[in-house]
């Protein structure tokens, strides 16, 4: 092959090509064990940009944050991020077009584009952000973006006029296409791995593990304890797989229950168990640097999910309405409970003189502060893009006079090394962020 021929080979798709032997972490080995080094350069990392969103407001009395560092006092819907809170952002006041984009069906689909959704017959959206950097560094990892969701997706229209697919996507490829998520862990584990065709019936650490052996000998000790953690982490989840398909299949259901349908084969019954198992297949694909871009539907708007766990009996979007009472404050700190486990669990990854999350930024929103008051939005960041984003920190922009979720967006992909003039209704990167 000619000189000119091999430029034009992108990392992407040499990845593509070899499957699942690149399905490793980052290693300080790498340049022993590859021709070129797995990121351009010699000391940048990857940078890696996650979403989650969950829908219909929060709980506004225990959503609080005060001070800087480590003198910084969490409310108590932030309980599970105390351990790490100096790497991560508490900001409040941004807001959406005209202060308007939420909604019961419209607001997941402004969160990320930066528009008010069209209503009608008519579907109308626009490219969310995620999509615009999956299309930007697609070639620099084998999947270009990983879309997760933790609820069904729901069809049909609102009594409002808007189309229910404003209700349960955020990640849109084109102003009429949202992009299909995925909902099983299964098929979203397999598809980290590229297994297909005999490897499906495999055990995919089995196969992975063939390709580790010829590695273990040309590394670090400090790779080789990350290789071990790595392993370590493959095989829970392919057990926590493999009890869920077992509980299915044993599950019996009584004929005389109307309402009562069989669950689908692999899909975990419990919303706990659901959102982990995801939190850990998008951990494995950052560390492994499949993709350096995600987002995860964690709840959809008018969402249905229940949580007996939480000893609560009601559907979320009907606690929602009544923001302000203990089990509305229960659902509100199990979402951002899930949220801290991710962090803590990215943190925990030793990748160069920091952690995956370092190299990260990880962003939980929600669409509203409450049900039907969409004026301002809550929103967390954790991780600080490699040093690009000072963290720590807790940001007031409600008397600010530009304080646009797009500008925030703007900030954002500005840092990842996508640069734009203008996103949404922004034409300006967010002051102090």
């Amino acid at each position: 092959m000619s000189q000119s021929k091999t430029k034009k080979l992108s990392r992407r798709q040499i990845l593509k090509a070899a499957g699942a032997t690149l399905a490793l972490p980052w290693l300080e080995s790498n340049h022993h064990l590859f021709a070129q080094p797995i990121v351009k350069g010699t000391k940048e990392l990857p940078k890696r940009f996650a979403f989650l969103f969950f829908g219909d407001g929060i709980h506004p009395p225990q959503w609080w944050a005060k001070g800087q560092g480590s003198q910084m006092e969490l409310g108590p819907a932030f309980s599970s991020l105390e351990k790490i809170k100096e790497k991560v952002n508490i900001i409040n006041g941004l807001k959406h077009p005209g202060g308007a984009v939420g909604g019961h069906a419209r607001g997941a689909a402004g969160i990320l584009t930066g528009i008010q959704p069209q209503g009608g017959r008519e579907i109308r959206a626009a490219v969310s952000m995620d999509q615009i950097l999956a299309r930007e560094l697609q070639n620099d990892t084998a999947i270009s973006s990983l879309v997760l969701a933790c609820e069904r997706p729901v069809t049909g229209f609102h009594e409002s006029g808007y189309s229910m697919l404003y209700a349960s996507h955020i990640s849109w490829s084109t102003p009429v296409s949202p992009v299909p998520s995925e909902l099983y862990p299964s098929l979203a584990f397999d598809n980290l791995f590229e297994s297909q065709g005999s490897q499906a019936d495999q055990s995919i650490l089995d196969h992975v593990l063939d390709q580790l052996q010829d590695v273990t000998g040309k590394v670090s000790k400090s790779d080789k304890r990350k290789l071990d953690e790595y392993s370590t982490s493959i095989r829970e989840v392919e057990k926590r797989l493999a009890r869920i398909q077992k509980r299915q299949n044993e599950k019996t259901i009584d004929p005389k229950s109307i309402d009562e349908k069989r669950p689908t084969k692999g899909l975990p019954t419990e919303v706990d168990e659901h959102t982990r198992l995801m939190c850990d297949i998008l951990t494995l694909a950052f560390q492994t640097d499949r993709t350096r871009i995600a987002t995860m539907l964690l709840t959809n708007n008018l969402s249905g999910q229940i949580y007996p766990f939480l000893g609560l009996r009601d559907d979320h979007h009907s606690f929602s309405h009544a923001n302000k009472n203990k089990e509305y404050a229960a659902i509100t700190r199990f979402w951002v409970d899930q949220y801290g486990y991710l962090l803590n669990k990215l943190d925990s990854i030793q990748e160069g003189e920091g952690t995956v999350l370092d190299n990260s930024l990880i962003v939980m929103a929600n669409e509203q502060w409450t049900a039907h008051y969409a004026k301002k939005i809550p929103l967390i960041t954790g991780g600080g893009l490699g040093g690009k984003i000072k963290t720590g920190r807790t940001l007031d922009y409600e008397k600010s006079k530009n304080r646009k979720l797009s500008s925030f967006y703007l900030s954002v992909m500005d840092r990842m090394g996508v640069h734009r003039n203008e996103f949404g209704d922004a034409k300006e990167q967010l002051n102090g962020f």
